[in-house]
């Protein structure tokens, strides 16, 4: 066997260095192109999914945001719904507006009746009065034609002015001293009248309050004069009629002694007389 040459050692050496190289530039191409396409197809992959999810969460902020705004223009709606429409009151209802707003202008408890009618344009008007006495009327109310609340102007008497826009929020177990006194004075009134007497010419009465705890009592005394016989003053003499109360649900209630808790509810909605018998 013939011993190689040098050069030949050195032209097998540069053989065996190609053949290498060309197997290494083989496989890392081959692991570069591998690699990129799944580095490709991942990158997309992943970023579909991405945007699937931020679609499904746009989605499902859309519909909260379109549920949230139905409810709430639900709950407007059923709020418009309730309001009064004061261009179309029922005669209960102007009772209610005129009592409250007279209660908010007082000074002082009174007891005062308020007395409905209608205007030639068949718009409802008051006249208000002391029960315990046979005077001219307190004040004057009407409804206009746009539905407002107006008052008899002070300084501009007899001309009116409007006192109040929108009807009154009642809270049956809150309210004040007057507004008791004025749902009293409209049961009152219709008890008399089932007797037969006329309230402010018949008979006169006035109311004593007191409350017992979170309980408002209201009495009822008629008032007689009797002439003094010095010649002085009338004596006033005072006769217990009737007793009220307002229990804890906003019911006016009236004294009974038929009754097993001693009162019977006389009136479940603010100035109204229909369960008067």
């Amino acid at each position: 066997m013939k011993k190689l040459t040098k050069w030949q050692f050195a032209i097998i050496g540069v053989v065996a260095i190609l053949f290498i190289g060309g197997v290494t530039f083989a496989l890392v191409k081959h692991n570069e192109n591998g690699g990129l396409k799944t580095n490709v197809s991942s990158s997309k992959s992943s970023s579909k999914k991405e945007m699937i999810t931020k679609t499904s969460e746009t989605k499902e902020r859309q519909k909260s945001s379109s549920s949230q705004s139905s409810s709430s223009s639900q709950e407007e709606t059923t709020q418009w719904q309730t309001r009064v429409d004061t261009k179309n009151l029922t005669e209960n209802q102007f009772e209610q507006w005129v009592a409250i707003t007279q209660s908010n202008q007082m000074q002082g408890t009174h007891s005062l009746r308020i007395t409905v009618s209608k205007s030639n344009g068949n718009l409802y008007q008051a006249t208000l009065d002391y029960t315990a006495t046979q005077i001219d009327s307190v004040n004057t109310y009407k409804v206009n034609s746009s539905g407002e609340l107006e008052a008899v102007d002070p300084e501009h008497y007899p001309a009116m002015k409007v006192v109040s826009q929108s009807f009154p929020d009642i809270k049956q177990n809150q309210l004040t001293t007057n507004q008791i006194n004025m749902w009293v004075v409209a049961i009152q009134d219709a008890l008399f009248e089932q007797k037969g007497m006329k309230p402010g010419i018949d008979v006169v009465y006035d109311l004593e309050n007191s409350a017992d705890g979170n309980v408002a009592n209201v009495k009822v005394f008629e008032i007689n004069y009797t002439p003094s016989t010095n010649g002085g003053a009338d004596n006033i003499n005072k006769t217990l009629v009737n007793e009220f109360r307002i229990n804890s649900d906003g019911n006016l209630e009236i004294k009974d002694v038929n009754s097993e808790t001693g009162y019977r509810i006389i009136s479940k909605i603010y100035m109204d007389i229909s369960m008067v018998q």
